[in-house]
C-alpha cells in the first residue's frame, strides 16, 4: 500500500552471553576435541520501530524503561544488563528526537512482554486514544504470574490506564500490515510482517529470532516457554518469508536475512538513522 514507511529507532545495547540467544550452536558448543569455553559476551540491541500508514501510526515494541536498574530483578540485571547507551537512545528521547510523544502514538503493538520489549508501555496509560496490541495467550499468561519472573516485570504492562486489545493470532491490522503468530519464545509473541512499495516485504521478528544466525541455522535459545514451539516458529516464518520474497529482521541483531528476490537483498544492516518505504 502507497504510503506506509518503517523508521528503526536504536536504543543502545544490552549485553548477554551469546549461548543465551544461541543456545547449544555448533560455534559455541564445548568438544572433546575443543573443551575450552568459547564464552562471548554478546552486544544486544534494543530497537523500536515507527510505522507510518495512512490509517495510524504504530510503534512497534517499547524498549527498556530508563529505571531499569531500579525496577529490574537482580538476575536479570545480572543476565542481561542494559550498559550502553546515551540519554538519546534511551526511548523517550528518541522518540522525542522523531517528533513524537506518547499521545500520537495509534497503536503499540508488543511483540510480547518482556522487560527489553514493554518497558515502556506504562508511558502510554495516559494517551487516551492509543492501543496496545499483544496476542491473548501472552496477555493471559502475563495476567496469570504470580510473581515477576522469567524477565517479566508486571509494572510494566499491569497499569491502570493502558487501553490493551488482544488479538487471536494471524490478523491483518491496517492494510498491509499483519500480526503473524509465532509462539515459543513466550506464550504469544507475535511479528509483524508490512508490505512496503519499494522494499518489499519486511517481517519484524522480535524475539521469535534473536540473531541473523538463529535464522540461518535454526537455533534456538534457553530463554523460552517452548523451544519445539519455537521450532515450529521459525518452521513458519521461514517458509512466509520464501513465499514472499521477504527482508526478516531479527530482533537483537543490526544483520538482516533475505529470502529469494528481496528487494533489499544487498543490504546487509538495518538502516539505523534511515527509513524503508
Amino acid at each position: 500500500m502507497r504510503g506506509i514507511k518503517i523508521k528503526p529507532l536504536f536504543h543502545g545495547n544490552m549485553h548477554c552471553d551469546k549461548n543465551l540467544l544461541l543456545t547449544g550452536h555448533p560455534d559455541l558448543l564445548l568438544t572433546r576435541t575443543n573443551h575450552k569455553k568459547n564464552s562471548v559476551w554478546c552486544e544486544t540491541p534494543s530497537f523500536t520501530y515507527i510505522i507510518e500508514h495512512p490509517d495510524g501510526r504504530m510503534l512497534f515494541d517499547a524498549s527498556i524503561h530508563k529505571h531499569w536498574e531500579d525496577d529490574w530483578l537482580p538476575e536479570y540485571k545480572e543476565l542481561a544488563p542494559y550498559d550502553d547507551y546515551t540519554e538519546e537512545q534511551q526511548f523517550e528521547g528518541a522518540l522525542k528526537a522523531a517528533g513524537l510523544g506518547p499521545e500520537d502514538i495509534d497503536f503499540v503493538f508488543l511483540s510480547h512482554l518482556h522487560v527489553d520489549h514493554a518497558g515502556n508501555a506504562k508511558l502510554f496509560d495516559t494517551a487516551n486514544t492509543t492501543q496496545i496490541l499483544c496476542h491473548e495467550d501472552e496477555y493471559a499468561a502475563a495476567a496469570n504470574m504470580e510473581k515477576d519472573e522469567h524477565f517479566f516485570l508486571r509494572g510494566d504492562y499491569d497499569v491502570p490506564g493502558l487501553r490493551f486489545s488482544t488479538l487471536p493470532g494471524d490478523i491483518e491490522i491496517m492494510k498491509d500490515i499483519h500480526a503473524i503468530s509465532l509462539p515459543g519464545h513466550t506464550a504469544g509473541t507475535m511479528a509483524l510482517k508490512i508490505q512496503l512499495d519499494n522494499s518489499g516485504t519486511i517481517i519484524l521478528t522480535s524475539d521469535a529470532c534473536y540473531l541473523k544466525e538463529s535464522y540461518d541455522d535454526e537455533v534456538g535459545s534457553m530463554i523460552g516457554a517452548s523451544l519445539e514451539q519455537w521450532g515450529q516458529s521459525m518452521k513458519k516464518l521461514k517458509m512466509m518469508a520464501r513465499a514472499e520474497n521477504a527482508t526478516v529482521i531479527p530482533g537483537h541483531d543490526h544483520k538482516i536475512c533475505h529470502e529469494g528476490h528481496a528487494p533489499l537483498r544487498d543490504e546487509p544492516k538495518l538502516r539505523v538513522g534511515g527509513e524503508y518505504d
